[in-house]
């Protein structure tokens, strides 16, 4: 049975309604007199749901306790994906590291001989036990099972995966790697034209993408020479701008920072963001996440003495725990920001990283999630006992096409509880804050509707 459960958000609509007919669409009503609405239009999602999801990883030096604390919530992350409505969807679910290495400039353990591109965004293991491709595929077949590429369990697989270790390179580049990742003819087989695609970076550092080797030459610069030190200070000073800052190196609190458009250095954060969008037909079914340092309002960075050699600069934390800390991502807050209302943001630092999964909760075009009626609903005629509700259930097909069709869904208890038809639950769990822990749910029986299909559901709330 096919059922979509759909939130209306208090989106505080004034207009001019009328009581009347739940079976027809509100604004068809003719106006008696001013009232309060809430109302959302949500995509309709069938059984087939496609999920391809990214984890980005920082496996520098400084990510052991941000690894942890990643590994620590992949088993809420499995809880989120598991109590989708409908189930578990039709899952991809990859791996890949910060280090794409340094143009061939040997730096430590940066571009050995060996592996002079790093890992070059190509999906990663790590040698998880049970596994037997390159990424974790768990596909629902048409008898109900499931198709699965690993044994065990899901999150104890994921959580082996994205525990890459802290032996890569000290220059991470989650963009870049992540560009390489998605390129055409790269880690075949992983992405899906019909699938969401979900990226979630965690660094505890900022993006130092760069456009050539340039950036990691000359390993005896100067404090005075053009590209500074070579430590990870180059990637702020060549990739981030600070608004009234004529010396980046000069040690104090600076603001307005942002990144660097037309870098001689590092690529422009849009040029990333531009390409991941291109990936899909529709953008909107890209989301982004970012478990990584926290950038304030003012964006606000730190310029601190190194604590190796006093006379050059470095960054300063913008978060501490108990477990590590983390320098301002701007440039990765950048990129994430250039997805509205697609994307989530969650200070590395934070004891309880659950909050960066509201991406996976929230932002799944077609999937419908926190399905809470937030006001009371109003009642249209007092003099009856119980509630007399005022509220219109309608899909929408093509929304914005010439062949735009409407189908008005009916009450169930109108209906006979014949499907197609919806009603209100009660969900304490999920709807903790709203009204009566109120909800709408649609029953299509085993109805397929057309992929173009949107609800639109209108009630009548208190003022």
């Amino acid at each position: 049975m096919v059922r979509s459960v759909i939130s209306m958000a208090t989106l505080g609509v004034v207009a001019t309604l009328a009581a009347g007919s739940t079976e027809h669409p509100l604004q068809n009503h003719d106006p008696v007199g001013v009232v309060r609405v809430e109302q959302q239009v949500v995509p309709v999602h069938n059984r087939a749901r496609a999920l391809d999801l990214l984890f980005v990883v920082d496996n520098s030096s400084s990510m052991a306790e941000g690894q942890a604390a990643l590994r620590a919530i992949v088993a809420s992350f499995v809880d989120v994906l598991t109590s989708f409505e409908g189930g578990l969807p039709n899952i991809r679910i990859g791996v890949i590291s910060t280090d794409v290495g340094t143009g061939g400039v040997t730096i430590g353990r940066c571009s050995p001989a060996a592996k002079p591109r790093g890992d070059d965004g190509r999906l990663l293991t790590n040698g998880c036990a049970g596994l037997t491709a390159p990424f974790i595929e768990d596909i629902l077949r048409a008898d109900g099972s499931r198709r699965r590429n690993y044994a065990g369990d899901l999150a104890g697989v994921l959580g082996c995966m994205v525990s890459l270790g802290v032996d890569g390179c000290d220059f991470p580049q989650p963009l870049e790697s992540l560009y390489r990742a998605l390129q055409p003819g790269n880690n075949p087989g992983f992405l899906r034209d019909d699938a969401n695609l979900v990226v979630i970076i965690a660094s505890d550092g900022d993006d130092c993408s760069a456009k050539g080797p340039e950036l990691f030459r000359d390993g005896t610069a100067s404090t005075t020479s053009v590209l500074g030190p070579r430590t990870a200070f180059r990637c702020f000073e060549h990739g981030v701008t600070c608004a009234d800052d004529p010396e980046p190196r000069a040690f104090g609190t600076k603001t307005g920072c942002v990144p660097t458009v037309g870098s001689r250095y590092l690529r422009d954060v849009q040029t990333y963001a531009a390409f991941l969008k291109r990936l899909k037909a529709n953008p909107r079914k890209i989301s982004v996440a970012g478990i990584i340092g926290p950038v304030d309002a003012a964006r606000t960075v730190s310029v601190i003495p190194d604590p190796d050699d006093a006379t050059r600069a470095a960054l300063g934390p913008s978060c501490r725990s108990a477990a590590g800390q983390a320098t301002p991502a701007v440039r990765l807050q950048a990129f994430l920001t250039q997805f509205p209302d697609r994307h989530g943001i969650t200070s590395i630092c934070d004891a309880d990283l659950t909050d960066a999964l509201t991406v996976l909760e929230t932002r799944q075009p077609g999937w419908v999630v926190n399905p809470c009626l937030e006001s009371p609903l109003a009642d249209q005629n007092p003099d009856l006992p119980g509630l007399q509700h005022e509220c219109s259930v309608t899909d929408v097909t093509s929304p914005n096409g010439p062949n735009r069709t409407e189908t008005v869904i009916p009450a169930c208890a109108r209906a006979g509880d014949t499907p197609p038809c919806w009603r209100f639950i009660s969900d304490p769990v999920r709807c903790a804050t709203a009204s009566d822990n109120r909800a709408i749910e649609v029953d299509r029986g085993d109805a397929i509707v057309p992929d173009d299909t949107v609800l639109q559901v209108q009630c009548v709330v208190e003022p």
